[in-house]
Order: C-alpha cells, then sequence, then structure tokens
C-alpha cells in the first residue's frame, strides 16, 4: 500500500485532537475519527477495525490517568461493564436482523437530544447561580452527598445502573459502537453520577468495551497494524494527557463541553446516514439505467 506521509502527519494531528477532547470528557469519540482513517482508502471493515484499536489504545492510557486521578467508581464500572458486555454480545447476534442505518438514526437523535439537555441544564445553573446564597448551597451539598451516601449501594441504584448498562450494550452491539456518548449523560442525568467520575468511570467501561471489539476484529483480520502503530501513538498520549485536565475544569464547564461534544458526535452520524442514503439512491439510479 502507498502511503501519503503528508496525510499521515494531518490525520496523527487529527487524532491528537479527537484523543485529548475525549480523555477530557471521557468518550473515545470513534464516531468523529472513522471518517477520517475511511478517506485514507482503507476498506471499511478494515477503517471499522483500525478505528476500534486506535480508540481503545487512547481510552486505555485515558482510564488508566482517570484512576489515578480517583475519577473512577468501581461499582457503577463492575455493573454497567458486566450489562454492558452481555447487551453487546446480544445484540450483536441480531446484527442481521435489524435496520442498522435506522438505529444509527436513532443513536443520532438520542446524543442530540441528551447534548441539549445537558447544555440546557447547564444554562439554567448559571442563570439561578447568583440567586442561590452561601447557606442554601451548603443545604443543597449536604443533602446531595447524604443521598449519595445512602443510595450508592441500594437495590434500586443496581437495578437501574444493570438496566441502563444491557439497553446500552444491545444497541452499541447492533450498530457495532460503544455509545459511550449515550452511556455518559445517562450516568450524569439519570444515575445523579458526579461529572468527573461519569466521565472516568464511562472512559474505563469504553476501553474494556473497546478492547473486546479490537480483539474480534483481529481475529477477523480487519485491522491495518501499519494505521494503528502510525495513530495508535498519538491517541495513547493525547488521551493521557487530556485525562490531566478533567479534574481542572469545574463541573458546570465540563458538562457545557460534553454537551458540545455530543452535539458534533450528532452531527456526524447524521452526514454519515445522508452519506450513505444518496449512495444508496444512486446506485438504484444507475442500475435502473
Amino acid at each position: 500500500m502507498e502511503i501519503n506521509f503528508v496525510y499521515i502527519l494531518f490525520l496523527s494531528s487529527i487524532c491528537f485532537i479527537i484523543s485529548f477532547i475525549g480523555g477530557m470528557v471521557g468518550l473515545v469519540l470513534g464516531v468523529i475519527r472513522l471518517p477520517f482513517i475511511l478517506s485514507t482508502g482503507l476498506s471499511v471493515t478494515e477503517s471499522v477495525g483500525t478505528n476500534i484499536g486506535v480508540s481503545t489504545l487512547g481510552a486505555i492510557t485515558a482510564a488508566i490517568q482517570h484512576i489515578r486521578n480517583k475519577n473512577i467508581s468501581v461499582v457503577i464500572f463492575i455493573i454497567m461493564a458486566f450489562t454492558s458486555a452481555i447487551g453487546a454480545f446480544y445484540g450483536a447476534s441480531l446484527t442481521k436482523n435489524v435496520p442498522i442505518n435506522f438505529l444509527l438514526i436513532l443513536v443520532g437523535l438520542i446524543i442530540s437530544y441528551e447534548s441539549f439537555t445537558l447544555l440546557k441544564e447547564n444554562n439554567n445553573t448559571i442563570n439561578n447561580k447568583n440567586n442561590n446564597n452561601n447557606n442554601k448551597k451548603r443545604i443543597a451539598s449536604l443533602l446531595n452527598l447524604n443521598h449519595k451516601l445512602t443510595s450508592q449501594n441500594s437495590y434500586y441504584d443496581t437495578f437501574l445502573q444493570s438496566i441502563i448498562g444491557f439497553l446500552v450494550g444491545v444497541l452499541g452491539g447492533l450498530v457495532g459502537l460503544v455509545l459511550g456518548s449515550i452511556r455518559l449523560p445517562v450516568m450524569i442525568k439519570i444515575l445523579k453520577t458526579e461529572t468527573k467520575i461519569a466521565i472516568g468511570t464511562n472512559m474505563l467501561i469504553s476501553s474494556v468495551m473497546g478492547m473486546s471489539g479490537f480483539i474480534g476484529h483481529v481475529i477477523s483480520n480487519e485491522v491495518n497494524f501499519l494505521y494503528l502503530i502510525v495513530l495508535g501513538p498519538s491517541a495513547m498520549i493525547e488521551g493521557f494527557l487530556g485525562a490531566k485536565y478533567t479534574n481542572h475544569l469545574s463541573q458546570t464547564n465540563l458538562k457545557r463541553l460534553i454537551g458540545i461534544v455530543l452535539a458534533i458526535v450528532a452531527v456526524t452520524i447524521f452526514i454519515s446516514q445522508m452519506t450513505e442514503l444518496k449512495f444508496f439512491i444512486y446506485n438504484i439510479n444507475a442500475e435502473k439505467c
């Protein structure tokens, strides 16, 4: 295969940026990286396998940094990683029986909604911040802390984490994505997990899920190791560095950044599906001619 080193340098720079932001917000962002890898001329299967490999390498180093920063909930990780793995296995077995493009559009809509709610909540928090005095903040903090202490290991939380993990896993298995972009805002909004803990835990779950998917692609000979060797180190370095900055941002700024990144992910999904639809229509017209 003929390699364009200038384009490889450009691609490495893109991976630098994607992995740095991903490490900071707890997302592998493989959906954004994939179109760039596809543009190298690799087959779709090779591009997907290589992309998962690059994403996983970045996720592993980012997860290590989050573990060092104590941004991990071991309980949530064990429950959601286990149930997500079961769900992904089940979902993958149904792939041939469902309309993948429709499901990807559904994924894009879910992510769009999650982005909107995070950004809206963030704006409401900023607008109401000046109306809360210090006593109210202290009371709210105490109540929130008490809620976390009393409900963290409750049966209801365990059940909710299991159901969410399984459902996200099934959907991810169906469309071939880790879907941390759905899991992360759900952890923040529904499970009421502290933002930086949700970020670190989601990244650790994604690294485990990505590793299992990558092994599957290696077994199927669907990985281009030349591109993996070139792009992998940049993803690892920037994922690690990005994760270092998570604790430097306030919860408000983290939520805002996550909301913006999710919006970009959703747009990327919609564009890819529109491109595929145009290609499909073009092929139908060509066959008629």
